[in-house]
């Protein structure tokens, strides 16, 4: 079945926005379905409903089970420092060598996982911790966090600064204290430790933490390893060989952080705080790892009931641009964005959905060369029937922020509501009234 579009007819005023306008076109029709048999039905395409866009930051996310372990850091003039380091627990299979062996060196190997954020250009500077305390999540908690802490020595126990080839090379070679690699050679050959349990009695683990002066960040599989060589004196001619002790995948994570106290974003202390884009020359933020995301409220989508008649959403799409100029070759942006339904504390109700139940996200719509203008599009049809039928659909609102949230560090910067016409954040909605 079939209605006729409704074109150049003025409607109505909804709450404080602009003029609403339709237009009437007897000849063109659009299919919506066997309701709509015999009904006088007008459609409204309407841009002009008040959205309110902030940013806000999570207390902390989850960063168990990432495919990667990130170790950097870089300062951008607006989003400040971000630092990543890294938690190890280590996991050891060998406890039985022969006593002619003879301790020779020791090296962590580091692969790349080929993913990097930022200037690699400049040379950059890790150093290698032992850890003091037992690697496991914090007092009631199942999962590690990228605050979660872990207490380590002062003194690093290697120290490598380099070039890095994320791309290009397979992995990276820090040489170790080889007071550190004897120690623990000794203990395993002179039968001092026998089985894991002794092993992490003794080697809680390592510390990767870079240098704050670095300017990038750079992802290193968790299939990296802790190798020591050997060789075997007895022998005419000397012949090294090796133990690797590999990294535990399950208690090994990443501490991602930021110093805010600098920058625009110093006010948020905690989830339920938000800053308004209207606060901050009409941008808003999303940083991965950090847990910065854009919350999207619509405050008044209630007065579409004030339109007369009894209505219907046939599509809603939610439209937002990246700044101009805000992102580059090294401060890279992805295709996809990760939207969730949060309440008014910040907590995530789930993610957005459409009316099928399949997951939704931020997809980009245009990209404009010309005048360097990238539009991304969000389908919100059943997240504003939600707000408009669920008890608590007042206190819904949309947390926008990148894909891979706890494996990596892409940040991003958007048009505000309130940004100039062309590249405002905005709410397009088509409207049908079928029964007047």
């Amino acid at each position: 079945m079939t209605i006729k579009q409704v074109i150049t007819v003025p409607i109505f005023i909804i709450a404080l926005c602009a003029l609403f306008i339709s237009c009437e076109n007897d000849d063109e029709t659009i299919p919506v379905g066997e309701d709509w048999v015999n009904l006088d039905t007008k459609v409204y395409f309407i841009d002009t409903l008040t959205i309110k866009s902030s940013t806000f930051k999570f207390d902390s996310i989850t960063v168990s089970g990432t495919s990667k372990l990130l170790v950097g850091a870089y300062t951008d003039p607006i989003f400040g420092l971000t630092k990543s380091k890294s938690y190890v627990q280590l996991s050891n299979s060998i406890y039985t060598l022969d006593s002619k062996y003879t301790y020779d060196s020791i090296a962590l190997i580091l692969n790349y996982d080929s993913y990097f954020y930022n200037d690699t250009i400049p040379v950059q500077t890790i150093n290698i911790y032992e850890v003091l305390d037992d690697i496991e999540p914090d007092d009631d908690a199942t999962s590690y966090y990228n605050t979660t802490k872990i207490t380590s020595t002062t003194t690093p126990i290697g120290t490598k600064r380099f070039l890095a080839k994320p791309t290009k090379d397979d992995s990276l070679h820090v040489t170790l204290s080889n007071t550190y690699g004897k120690t623990l050679f000794e203990n395993i050959r002179d039968n001092k430790i026998n089985n894991s349990d002794e092993f992490l009695k003794t080697y809680k683990g390592i510390l990767i933490e870079p240098d704050n002066s670095n300017t990038a960040m750079l992802g290193f599989l968790k299939t990296s390893f802790i190798r020591v060589y050997y060789t075997d004196k007895s022998e005419v001619v000397t012949d090294s060989d090796y133990i690797d002790i590999s990294f535990d995948e399950t208690n090994s994570f990443h501490n991602i952080s930021s110093e805010i106290e600098p920058t625009i974003f110093s006010s948020l202390t905690n989830q339920e705080t938000f800053l308004p884009s209207t606060s901050t020359d009409n941008n808003v933020f999303m940083q991965a790892g950090t847990g910065m995301a854009t919350r999207i409220d619509i405050p008044n989508l209630e007065s579409l009931y004030d339109i007369p008649g009894t209505g219907i959403i046939i599509d809603a799409n939610l439209k937002f641009k990246l700044k101009q100029n805000s992102a580059t070759d090294n401060l890279y942006t992805d295709d996809n964005l990760n939207v969730y339904i949060i309440d008014h504390e910040s907590n995530i109700v789930s993610a957005l959905v459409d009316s099928q139940g399949s997951t939704v996200y931020a997809t980009i719509e245009s990209e404009n060369s010309e005048f360097n203008i990238t539009t991304y599009t969000i389908p919100v049809k059943y997240f504003l029937n939600l707000k408009l039928t669920d008890i608590n659909g007042d206190k819904y609102y949309l947390a926008i922020y990148p894909s891979s949230f706890s494996e990596s560090v892409n940040r991003y910067i958007f048009n505000g509501e309130a940004a100039s016409k062309t590249i405002k954040s905005k709410l397009e909605l088509t409207y049908a009234i079928y029964d007047k």
